[in-house]
């Protein structure tokens, strides 16, 4: 019995042997997994060392407290403060631009009058009147998660304090003092007492709370049509929906093939019909079958997902954009289904290159991470993906509120990859 299934076993060994492709990508999709997903969670894991979160600072104060907050923003681990872009000082105009360009992610603007600001707060806004508020904008871009904003604003916070315990508390301290001075020469009345006691609560900053004089106000950057804060489900809805559509290159890879074992393919090679009519006559309905998918995924987003507690997916203004890129997509993943159809030789082959490429392009693309969270040069990476260019996309649209111009570059990517895509299918495809 031993020997049967020791000879069983080998005769089946050397059949997975004679498929070394299909075998090689039984091991090379786990490694190329693990490999893509430990370096795109590089910045996840490591924020406060090698993957700083890189913020713009605009000073325009004149006074001691934005310094001081620029400074304590500089010492915070975790932060990359960058003040300069190219050899000049940053101005509120050149970092909104820098992030409604995708180039940075979020930018603090601290106004010329903040200290002055807070200084007539504190002390010259009469106790029973609410004092004016000094405010530091906080500029993002509208796709960035709460995750990273998060940080940002409570450190600003406790920055601000800080700055103000040391930058106010000893002017309210000398007025303290120079009013008892002024006034040691009679008994101070109730009405003074209680007007200097307020002061001096305004000078620590309202017992802690810097609420009281200065606010964070988060906002786009100028000409960013917002159309819905971001959430999970702007992330998940185009991003899933892209993993779907280019794991249809598998199915598509695998009837070319099926066609080609039983001989229907080649009996429609001697019909009256040109190899270009029957590609296309191959090909189109995979078309509209990712066209169809992505319809339902985002109808599941705007209908289905607000019913289990989930945002509703906002379809933006431009819908005529997230047509054009949706066709975009599903003429780059049918190209990727023809490319894996001429690469391939076996079942095993198709079923393992297709994953492994769909999964790789997906992790690299933002799909299961996203990109933002990314080190650097995963990002410029992850541009090689289809993935990338998409999501972008229908992110532009779906969270920025752009229209069709600002979407082309990425459709035009998109399309190149479907170039790419069929030019090397058709060069390796064997028609018999």
């Amino acid at each position: 019995m031993i020997r049967q299934i020791l000879a069983t076993t080998w005769k089946d060994l050397k059949i997975l042997m004679k498929d070394f492709g299909g075998l090689a990508t039984l091991f090379l999709m786990p490694t190329m997994f693990i490999f893509v997903m430990t370096l795109a969670l590089g910045g996840l894991f490591s924020r406060g060392g090698d993957n700083p979160i890189e913020i713009l600072v605009v000073n325009d104060d004149t006074g001691t407290i934005g310094a001081q907050i620029v400074k304590g923003l500089r010492a915070t681990e975790g932060f990359a403060v960058e003040t300069e872009w190219d050899g000049a000082a940053l101005t509120r105009t050149r970092a909104e631009a820098l992030i409604a360009d995708q180039k940075r992610s979020i930018a603090v603007i601290i106004p010329s009058n903040f200290s002055d600001t807070i200084q007539h707060s504190v002390f010259d806004t009469p106790t029973n009147e609410t004092p004016q508020k000094a405010q530091i904008d906080l500029i993002v871009d509208p796709a960035l998660s709460s995750q990273f904003i998060g940080p940002v604003k409570g450190t600003l916070a406790g920055l601000t304090q800080q700055a103000l315990m040391t930058g106010v508390a000893p002017r309210g301290i000398d007025l303290f003092l120079d009013q008892i001075d002024q006034t040691s020469g009679a008994p101070m009345s109730t009405t003074a007492r209680e007007s200097l006691r307020e002061k001096a609560v305004r000078s620590t900053v309202g017992g802690g709370d810097t609420g009281s004089v200065v606010e964070v106000v988060q906002m786009q950057p100028a000409g960013m049509e917002i159309e819905q804060l971001p959430n999970s489900v702007q992330q998940n809805v185009p991003g899933w929906t892209l993993f779907g559509v280019f794991f249809i290159s598998q199915t598509l890879a695998t009837s070319l093939l099926e066609e080609k074992k039983v001989g229907t393919f080649r009996r429609l090679l001697v019909a009256p019909m040109s190899r270009a009519a029957l590609l296309l006559g191959k090909l189109t309905p995979f078309l509209i079958v990712n066209l169809i998918q992505i319809i339902l995924m985002f109808a599941v987003g705007v209908f289905i997902m607000p019913l289990v507690g989930a945002p509703k997916l906002e379809l933006g203004s431009h819908p005529e954009a997230l047509i054009l890129i949706s066709l975009a997509v599903s003429l780059a993943a049918t190209g990727l289904g023809l490319l894996i159809a001429a690469l391939a030789k076996t079942a095993e082959q198709i079923g393992g290159l297709s994953s492994l490429l769909v999964v790789t392009m997906a992790a690299l693309g933002g799909v299961m991470v996203p990109r933002y969270i990314m080190p650097d040069f995963m990002q410029t990476i992850g541009l090689i993906t289809p993935h990338a260019w998409a999501l972008t996309a229908y992110q532009d649209v779906l969270v920025r509120g752009y229209d069709v111009t600002h979407i082309l570059p990425a459709v035009a990517a998109l399309m190149g990859f479907a170039v790419v895509f069929f030019g090397v299918a058709l060069w390796r495809f064997k028609w018999d």
